[in-house]
């Protein structure tokens, strides 16, 4: 017997046979078999004939050279060799004519192993984006599911309360899953030198992750938060209920027991993705923040190395230096200095006699040739430094000093519509341009916020700004910059 080594023994993961038919020289065969039956077994649960599988191997072969791959294909053996591995398995027909015992009965299936290796490896290979769409709406979707959960709980709805928060593990297990996507792109994105397939891939990952959240998860992380605390008030019978609702009556005592840790760990998760001072969706975000730098800087090594590097900024430079030179001699001096193109110096006994070579003068002799190549990129070369960055401190400092003056008259105009707080709008001064554009934001956002008592509440954009309105009898004329505004008179509460 063979003697074993310590590594055997230690109980820990090691070969999968399953995953063998992605590795070797007759790969490309074994995938597109198992491609086949992944495909078909959305179709048919009872597995695909051998017969059926032939003609569906012979259909995805390029038309002309079929008969020639499909005979080096050898199927048979292929079958049993992928149901050696463990990646398919096979089962024979029963015989109901005589016929039936002259012809191949077996038919083939995947495994749950080699379906799920094979589903990962597509995966792998497919092009990058949005995990799924259900990213797009998950922060909304929890909020929404969980408050029917605490609905249907305080109603005793066990069986409606267990489908919504069903709806929440499966929409929490979506997004950890475009989370943990997101994350390994990054670490494979940023690692090792840059390339502009890594390059692409960081830049790709950041615009998923735009489009799939953005702020979404801040806008509802407040309301998911203060629903946690109710659910874990949930008590144990309750979530006991839930799970009976799941399993049956007729569950084990071990399912029903699963079932509840299995929700109270989906409430812990929420917890540990929305609360507490660094949830994970916040650390998540300031992850792809912080990649913003390393794709500008990735890409500027890019374009340094890739032979794309301009020297048009040295040959200004040096033509200003030659343009402001005092003279002829001093200009001459800095292009050799520049160029290297110092006069040519001779030992004249070492010199050999050139008097009779040839005698054409430069000025006399053809042009020569230059190639559309050298004329076009002439001003680029393989090596040197890149291009020195444009200097924008003074529009940053600019555009400090701008941004510093608009937030000064945006809290000027602000404190002036804090002192007009409980006047009615008849009793209103003219506006400035400020004011006024505050003022029509928040009227605008109170429409939509009309309260039963006939009262109106809109907040601003950045949720700073609150506008209550109390309507009175009569109309109220505004006087702004652009006109007059008519609306309808109300009492005004404004504050912060």
């Amino acid at each position: 017997m063979q003697e074993l080594t310590p590594w055997q023994l230690l109980p820990l993961p090691g070969a999968t046979p399953a995953a063998s038919y992605l590795t070797g020289p007759l790969a490309k065969q074994y995938r597109l078999i198992v491609d086949i039956l992944d495909d078909e077994r959305t179709h048919s649960l009872t597995g695909i004939g051998h017969d059926e599988l032939e003609a569906l191997v012979w259909a995805r072969l390029p038309a002309d050279d079929a008969r020639e791959l499909l005979d080096d294909l050898d199927l048979d053996a292929r079958m049993r060799q992928l149901v050696d591995w463990g990646t398919c398995e096979s089962w024979q027909d029963r015989a109901e004519s005589q016929q039936d015992f002259l012809r191949n009965r077996h038919r083939y299936q995947l495994t749950e192993a080699g379906a799920a290796f094979n589903t990962a490896a597509r995966r792998i290979e497919a092009d990058l984006g949005a995990t799924s769409t259900a990213v797009l709406l998950a922060p909304a979707t929890i909020v929404t599911r969980i408050s029917a959960t605490l609905a249907a709980v305080d109603s005793e709805a066990t069986e409606r309360a267990s489908q919504e928060f069903a709806q929440v593990q499966t929409t929490l297990d979506a997004m950890g899953a475009a989370a943990s996507e997101w994350q390994s792109r990054l670490a494979a994105a940023l690692g090792g030198a840059p390339s502009e397939q890594k390059v692409s891939r960081l830049l790709e990952t950041i615009l998923a992750y735009v489009e799939a959240w953005g702020s979404g998860v801040d806008a509802w992380t407040a309301e998911i938060t203060a629903a946690l605390p109710r659910l874990r008030e949930v008590p144990s019978s309750t979530w006991r209920a839930m799970a009976l609702a799941r399993l049956g009556a007729d569950a084990p005592e071990t399912l029903l027991e699963g079932a509840v840790v299995e929700m109270r760990a989906a409430v812990d998760t929420l917890a540990i993705w929305f609360a507490g001072e660094r949830p994970q969706a916040r650390r998540l975000r300031l992850q792809i923040r912080d990649a913003v730098a390393p794709v500008l800087r990735s890409h500027r090594t890019l374009l340094a190395v890739g032979g794309t590097v301009s020297r048009k900024a040295d040959l200004l430079r040096l033509a200003a230096a030659i343009e402001q030179a005092d003279g002829d001699d001093e200009a001459w001096r800095l292009w050799c200095a520049a160029t290297g193109l110092y006069s040519a110096r001779h030992v004249t006994w070492e010199t050999p006699d050139v008097s009779g070579g040839p005698q054409t003068s430069t000025w006399e002799a053809p042009p020569a040739a230059i190639s559309r190549r050298l004329r076009t990129q002439g001003a680029r070369a393989l090596s040197g430094r890149a291009t020195r960055i444009a200097d924008t401190s003074q529009a940053r400092a600019e555009a400090r000093r701008e941004a510093a003056r608009v937030q000064a008259d945006w809290e000027r105009a602000g404190a002036a519509l804090a002192a007009r707080s409980g006047t009615p709008f008849s009793s209103w001064q003219p506006l400035g341009a400020t004011e006024a554009e505050i003022l029509l934001d928040l009227v605008s956002a109170a429409r939509n916020g009309r309260a039963d008592d006939g009262t109106s509440t809109g907040w601003s954009a950045d949720g700073r700004w609150r506008l209550v309105l109390t309507p009175r009898p009569g109309s109220a004329v505004l006087t702004t910059p652009d006109g007059r505004l008519v609306l309808p008179d109300a009492d005004v509460e404004f504050g912060a």
